[in-house]
């Protein structure tokens, strides 16, 4: 009889499936993604990944899921950084820069796919956090009287400029001279410009 996996343990393997699935899925496609591809990719039994999740869409829920989450935190945790609202800013920038470039395959599989699973409890609470963390910086310079404006509308399009840089980086279509913050930090800058408190 197989030895129980300690709750450590048992995690340590779900992150492993979750990060086999995205890269997978973005590598060669969702029909790559099956289950039986899952088990010989990570050298267990056909049946071993059904004791972690059901299906696969429950592993692509969960890679959408963790990696919100841990984007999330990573943002949330540079906008309590000290500074300014625009160096804390910058400093979720960063931090939203460095997780995409950590975990690409699952940043691509949490932005570049149809969603699956949108009602899953746990998958709509992460998306609402990522909602709350596009505006919380915006926010803060708001509040400081720097910009003015929604700051879910100017949060989204700060977020598009950054997304769209982070997306080029990737693939490696940004002009020569040029990384994912040094081209937002030029997009943005217009964006703080017109959405300046007009005296």
């Amino acid at each position: 009889m197989p030895r129980a996996l300690s709750e450590q343990e048992t995690e340590a393997f779900r992150e492993r499936l979750c990060e086999t699935a995205a890269r997978l899925y973005v590598d060669e496609g969702p029909g790559a993604v099956t289950m039986r591809r899952l088990a010989t990719e990570m050298g267990v039994g056909t049946m071993t990944p059904y004791r972690y999740f059901d299906n696969k869409e429950a592993i692509i829920t969960a890679v959408r899921t963790r990696g919100l989450n841990r984007l999330c935190h990573a943002m949330e945790h540079a906008l309590d950084s000290p500074g300014d609202g625009r160096t804390r800013s910058r400093a979720v920038r960063d931090a939203y820069i460095a997780f995409a470039r950590a975990n690409t395959a699952a940043y691509r599989l949490m932005f570049e796919y149809p969603e699956a699973n949108r009602d899953d409890p746990a998958y709509r609470e992460a998306h609402q956090r990522m909602w709350r963390n596009i505006a919380a910086h915006v926010e803060v310079m708001i509040a400081e009287g720097v910009v003015e404006g929604d700051p879910a509308i100017l949060g989204h399009q700060i977020w598009a400029s950054l997304h769209g840089a982070v997306m080029l980086e990737i693939v490696g279509m940004l002009p020569e001279g040029y990384d994912a913050a040094s081209l937002h930090t030029r997009t943005v800058s217009a964006v703080f410009e017109m959405a300046r408190p007009k005296r």
